[in-house]
Parts: C-alpha cells; structure tokens; sequence
C-alpha cells in the first residue's frame, strides 16, 4: 500500500489530532499518541477489549450522533422553503432549536451533515486500538479504508469533511442541554472551536494540506481476522 494512502487514512482522524496534539498526538503514525504503549479507553469508552473496541467502532461509524440530525439535513435539502416551515412549525421547542442550527449549518454541511463527526472519532479510537493491542495495523488500516469510502461518497472536500466535524462537536458539545433553550439556542448559534479550526488548517504537518480528497483508493482486502464481522 502507497505511503501517501496510509498518511490520508490515518488523516481521517486530523481534528483528533489537533485537539491534542499538545499531548504528543501524530498525524500519520499507526499509534495515535506514539510515545505511550498503553491508553485506558474504560472510563471515557468503556472500551477494554478487542471485542468492546470493534462493537463501538462498528455501531458509531454509521449509527453515532450523525443520525440524529441526518434526517433534518435531508429534509431541508427536499422542502420548499414553505413545506420546511409547515415542518418547523409542527415541532417541540427543543426541536425547533436544533431544526434552526440544521438550517444554518446546511449551507456548510449540506446532505452530509455531522458524519464526519463520527468518521473522524472512529479514526482515533482505532488508532488508540491499535497502541493496546486490541487490532492489528492491518485491521485499522481495513476499517479506516472503509470509512474513507464513505467519506469520499459524502464529502467532496478536505474543508467539507473537516469543518463539518467542528460542526458536529459543536452540536455533541451542547447535546445535554435540554431544559434551557435560550441557552441551546445562544450555544448552537455562537462561533466556536475558531482558533482549533485555524490550527488545524495552518498546520504544515496535517496530511490535507499536502495530500489531495479525492485520492486514488486502492482495493484492500478484509483480513481474514475481520471475517467473522459482516461490517463492511
């Protein structure tokens, strides 16, 4: 496999990165944080094992937080501006919060919506998987391939995928506001995660800035340590 495929792959995890790369986290090696050899994922994952760790990976990839909102990024992209507003109308007040940040955040995320949220976590935790022993090199590289292609089918760009991400942290960041809305809604509304945002894209070392979206993907077999999961 060509270097620069394996360097877009682990690049899926790019906000991660950023996010902690004062803790010594890597753009592009196999091991997320390359300095330890051990990284307790029970307290914040629940993850203690290969099983637990393929069982969170395989459900949040394309049943995370994303669904929550895909539904509403899909209407708004199918409704007249009259039918979106018929539909707004006959929502809860929570509801209507969260269709307002979907209807200003569209013009950024379009059908896409958060997806990146949970590709982009997926990415880190098997990075991490892969310093505890819990899957092989082999297998991250399968499983984060996988998540490339679904990647690629809804993204159409680096910045798309990558400000989408902060759009969903956004939204997971403010998930356990339920009873003061004004607060939600000033939350969801507010810029935020800017200086993260500039970091990452005026890092030189990142892979996206030197590696293009639509990359050649080459065909990669499921090892046959994976068979036993029907995931695809």
């Amino acid at each position: 496999m060509e270097q620069d495929y394996i360097d877009w792959l682990y690049g899926l995890s790019a906000p991660m990165v950023i996010l902690n790369k004062r803790y010594g986290a890597s753009y592009t090696s196999p091991f997320f944080y390359p300095n330890d050899d051990f990284i307790d994922l029970k307290e914040s994952w629940e993850i203690d094992s290969r099983e637990t760790l393929l069982d969170c990976v395989f459900t949040m990839i394309d049943d995370g937080h994303a669904p929550l909102l895909s539904e509403f990024y899909s209407k708004y992209s199918q409704l007249s501006e009259f039918d979106w507003l018929s539909f707004y109308e006959r929502q809860t007040d929570y509801h209507k919060v969260i269709l307002t940040f979907v209807e200003q955040t569209f013009p950024i995320c379009n059908t896409a919506g958060i997806r990146s949220w949970d590709y982009a976590r997926m990415a880190y935790l098997l990075r991490l998987g892969t310093t505890n022993k819990y899957v092989t090199e082999e297998e991250c590289l399968w499983i984060l391939h996988r998540i490339g292609l679904r990647s690629t089918y809804f993204y159409h760009s680096w910045q798309h995928y990558l400000v989408s991400w902060f759009i969903g942290l956004q939204y997971w960041n403010n998930l356990q506001i339920k009873d003061d809305l004004e607060k939600l809604r000033c939350e969801l509304s507010r810029p935020s995660n800017v200086t993260s945002m500039a970091n990452l894209y005026e890092d030189k070392q990142a892979p996206f800035n030197r590696l293009p979206w639509f990359i050649d993907i080459e065909k990669f077999e499921k090892p046959e340590s994976l068979t036993e999961y029907d995931w695809l």
